[in-house]
């Protein structure tokens, strides 16, 4: 597995980001599950807190990337760039830098939820888990949240299909079960290639991946909390990515007070994906998760 080491970290006039030693990814406790057994894995949502003004949170992406690397598909990422101290784009005489406002309502909404910001970044959540004492994970303690979170049953299947109007959500229950869940569907993008601080630099060609850029269904899985092995649940979801997009732009033009400037757009259909989770509305912990490509 190959580790990285941090850089020395700079004296900054202003970052309250954390700076921790590397290497990022420690050997991991178990081999990745044998896909060849179950028709449905078990997989973890890994959401990474981030900004482009942030030169410690390439750190973090990074450790995404490795845990990755040794789980495959298992490991679905999501960057959500947050903060006005973080994820503003500089204003238009500091041009070109940092121009672009990668931030969005939802990723506002649970930031503050869940109060990830408040702890410093980079930072993140696995599966949500640890809610609401405990799950403000820094990166060295994702690998071993998700070697927890692997070991699960995954309680449902989810399988995702997509066309260029319509997404087509498929949860199969795999366990009988009296609960609350709810369904949330996102787009995420990556190979966004735009500025990014990344220790004592500033990138102007860094790729950034897994960006969420919105929140298509955040609804009630089903009308019964009752949920029966082998009971199957469709959801249909209708869009109109240039509307979706277009929020996303008006929502930067007037987050005024966060120094927003309407520069939310450019989306690539061919680099977007669908994330879908189902999530315990009490516990708020994710119990399952599934991604597509976009139109696929």
């Amino acid at each position: 597995m190959k580790k990285y080491i941090t850089l020395l970290s700079i004296i900054l006039i202003i970052t309250s980001c954390d700076v921790v030693e590397g290497p990022y990814m420690s050997d991991p406790v178990i081999n990745p599950i044998d896909t060849t057994i179950n028709t449905y894995l078990k997989k973890v949502l890994i959401e990474d807190f981030t900004g482009h003004l942030c030169p410690n949170c390439p750190d973090a992406a990074r450790e995404l990337d490795a845990i990755h690397n040794i789980y495959g598909d298992q490991i679905i990422g999501m960057a959500l760039h947050v903060t006005k101290s973080f994820a503003r784009p500089y204003s238009a005489n500091q041009a070109p830098a940092f121009q672009y406002d990668f931030r969005t309502n939802w990723g506002d909404d649970w930031d503050a939820f869940y109060g990830i910001s408040d702890a410093g970044l980079p930072r993140g959540m696995v599966n949500r888990i640890g809610f609401p004492d405990s799950h403000k994970l820094g990166k060295n303690e994702w690998a071993n949240a998700v070697v927890n979170e692997l070991a699960k049953d995954p309680g449902f299947g989810i399988i995702i299909n997509t066309t260029t109007e319509t997404i087509t959500i498929n949860t199969k229950v795999l366990n009988s079960i009296n609960a609350d869940y709810n369904l949330v569907v996102c787009l995420t993008e990556s190979n966004i290639i735009n500025w990014q601080k990344d220790g004592g630099n500033n990138v102007e060609n860094y790729e950034h991946n897994h960006v969420l850029r919105t929140v298509l269904i955040d609804e009630t899985l089903s009308d019964s909390t009752n949920y029966v092995v082998g009971q199957e649940i469709e959801k249909i979801k209708d869009y109109d990515l240039a509307d979706l997009e277009q929020f996303n732009i008006d929502y930067s033009t007037n987050n005024i007070s966060e120094l927003g400037n309407g520069n939310a757009g450019g989306w690539d259909a061919n680099n977007m994906s669908v994330v879908a989770y189902i999530y315990n509305t009490n516990t708020k912990e994710i119990v399952q998760v599934e991604e597509a490509h976009l139109n696929n």
